[in-house]
């Protein structure tokens, strides 16, 4: 506005001045004809070739006595010109007067006034010029706000994603070095305090794991001490849901006090070290779970979960075979000598430790160096099974009992259904402890899950509120299993945020990374995760950042009388405050007493499920 009012002022001054030009020097021109009639057509004719040039309003010539003697005009209307334009910033060029003199008297008057529209048209390509070329330094302007915006926001955008990270305890650093000094400044503080707040959860986290390898771990093996068999065996025991039975090894090493004596202390340590990873090299190849412990100096105790007398005699003599490929000189009584037998749920511990110490005792006499205690109970042949299997999948049933989980308040947060599959023949439950192993060694596990997911969620569109899903670990680790999981539930669409999938610790010691990606196309699904009997394999608290579960149920070995048991108190409460710091749930399973459940919720645990809560009960289809 104000560059188009300038220039409109300048334009009016130059119309002025051409105006007074023009009649100054037309004046003098018509000087010798004016006041002889005669000579008016001459004055006529100068006059037009000066109008018809179109740059005058008007121009009229008068005599002495005011008469109008020639006059010409032109119209004011220029169409390249907006009206609303020449409203806005109208022109009035001023008349502009000149006398024409006959020697000492005045002749006439000629006025003359410049004609606007050239200078509305000339102020009209200035206005144009104008506001393009501030249009354009403004575009030129604006973009580079933008990209100066750009440069200050990226920075922050960072900061406030690494915040976000921060309230999910994934303490990332910026890899930005911003060139404005406030910012960088900035950007640098936020990640020290990452660093810082990494650091301080690393150590708890640590100092959670030290904790549990000195009360539960051997120190110089680091497989689990004592106390961890006495957990984990009474917990096997008293497994009232899943009811497991297995097979349990004592392997003594038989020359150690002989070794310790004779070369020394350093290499009886070789020696037990040796022993141990050559245990452990074997237990790689098992399926099933199985954990080992050292109970004393020479003792260590192997426990293999749901597999029978036959498999667990393969395991012996693979680990006779290989503790013989060692054997040494001053190996005097031999490396190993291994006494076995087989547990079942609800079996007395202290009469299978002393069947099984006795079976030890025989093997130092017998030439194969291992012994089994009788067996009493008689195994299906693997064709009986393999039939029956077959049969339960063809008939594509499977029954549920449910246990609820529970916060202490007595708010239901889901049930936990169990799986049960009858015998086609004679329509009684077939025992679970033995059916999973089972269905794992005749490669039937895969084809189980896949029934119980469809049964599963059949029978939910039926029922109200949450429900959790047990699967097996080694079908969670298939690719194929994966998708056709993934496709199942794309099916029952917002049905998925009424599930949630329970995942066994143990699968965190496989393929993390696999697993961590397939739980992240389950929670796109709205599915939520729990990681199931937390603590009984050792799982580090990296692989839960890694995995992201929204549960975290404890194992039930370090529930059980926990309100009498203070190193169990120490390590639960430890868990518990590193699961909350990572924004996850935690549930104690096989809470039996009103005893155990207080000493949970004065240790913040947020839900508990067990017989002190309910006890399972049957689905209705």
């Amino acid at each position: 506005m104000i560059n188009v009012s300038n220039t409109r002022d300048s334009i009016e001054q130059q119309l002025a001045s051409h105006a007074q030009d023009t009649a100054t020097s037309f004046g003098l021109s018509i000087t010798p004809y004016i006041g002889d009639q005669k000579d008016l057509p001459l004055i006529e004719t100068m006059m037009n070739v000066i109008f018809d040039r179109g740059y005058y309003r008007s121009i009229v010539l008068k005599d002495n006595k005011d008469a109008i003697l020639l006059e010409k005009h032109n119209p004011d209307s220029i169409d390249a010109v907006p009206v609303w334009f020449m409203q806005l910033f109208p022109l009035d060029p001023p008349v502009v007067k000149s006398e024409i003199n006959d020697g000492w008297t005045i002749a006439g008057v000629l006025t003359v006034q410049s004609n606007p529209g050239t200078g509305y048209q000339q102020l009209w390509r200035n206005t144009i010029d104008s506001f393009t070329l501030i249009s354009l330094i403004f575009a030129l302007a604006l973009g580079l706000l933008l990209v100066l915006v750009r440069l200050i926001t990226v920075p922050i955008s960072a900061v406030v994603k690494q915040v976000e990270a921060i309230s999910e305890q994934k303490f990332e650093q910026l890899q930005i070095s911003p060139r404005t000094l406030e910012l960088r400044v900035f950007v640098n503080s936020f990640n020290n305090m990452s660093q810082r707040l990494n650091d301080l959860f690393s150590r708890l986290s640590n100092q959670a794991e030290r904790y549990k390898q000195f009360a539960y771990s051997d120190n110089l093996t680091k497989v689990g001490n004592r106390r961890a068999f006495d957990l984990a065996f009474d917990a096997l025991l008293s497994d009232t849901e899943q009811r497991p039975h297995g097979f349990l090894l004592l392997i003594r090493l038989s020359s150690l006090s002989q070794v310790n004596s004779n070369v020394g202390f350093v290499a009886g340590d070789g020696y037990i070290k040796g022993v141990c990873a050559i245990i452990q090299q074997v237990l790689e190849t098992q399926s099933s779970p199985c954990a080992l412990y050292r109970l004393n100096g020479a003792d260590f105790c192997l426990l293999l979960e749901d597999i029978e007398q036959a498999q667990g005699t393969i395991v012996i003599q693979s680990l006779m075979e290989k503790c013989k490929a060692i054997e040494k000189f001053e190996y005097e009584s031999g490396t190993v000598h291994i006494g076995a037998g087989s547990f079942n749920y609800g079996a007395n511990k202290a009469k299978i430790l002393e069947k099984v110490d006795s079976a030890l005792t025989k093997a130092v006499t017998e030439e194969q160096r291992w012994q089994v205690a009788s067996e009493l109970n008689m195994v299906k042949s693997n064709e009986i099974w393999r039939e029956q299997i077959t049969l339960l999948l063809k008939s594509g049933q499977a029954d549920f009992v449910a246990q609820p989980i529970e916060s202490l308040s007595g708010q239901i947060e889901y049930q936990e259904w169990l799986a049960r599959f009858r015998d086609p023949k004679s329509d009684q439950y077939l025992p679970m402890a033995e059916l999973i192993p089972v269905s794992i060694r005749l490669d039937f596990a895969q084809k189980l899950d896949e029934l119980l997911v469809l049964c599963a969620l059949e029978k939910m569109r039926h029922v109200e509120g949450n429900i959790g899903l047990n699967l097996s670990r080694l079908s969670l680790l298939q690719p194929v299993f994966q998708d056709w999981l993934i496709e199942q539930l794309s099916l029952i669409g917002k049905g998925c945020q009424r599930l949630i999938l329970e995942i066994p610790e143990r699968a965190l010691l496989g393929d993390v990374e696999s697993l961590s990606s397939f739980v992240a196309r389950l929670k796109v699904l709205g599915v939520r995760i729990t990681i199931e009997r937390f603590g009984a394999q050792f799982a580090a608290f990296t692989q839960l950042r890694k995995m992201r579960p929204d549960y975290l149920k404890l194992d039930g070995r370090y529930i059980a009388n926990i309100d009498s048991e203070e190193d169990n108190q120490l390590f639960v409460h430890s868990l518990v405050n590193i699961a909350h710091g990572l924004g996850i749930k935690v549930i104690a399973e096989r809470v039996e007493t009103k005893q155990e459940a207080q000493t949970l919720k004065d240790m913040k645990v947020d839900f508990v499920q067990g017989y002190f809560v309910a006890a399972p009960i049957a689905i209705k289809s």
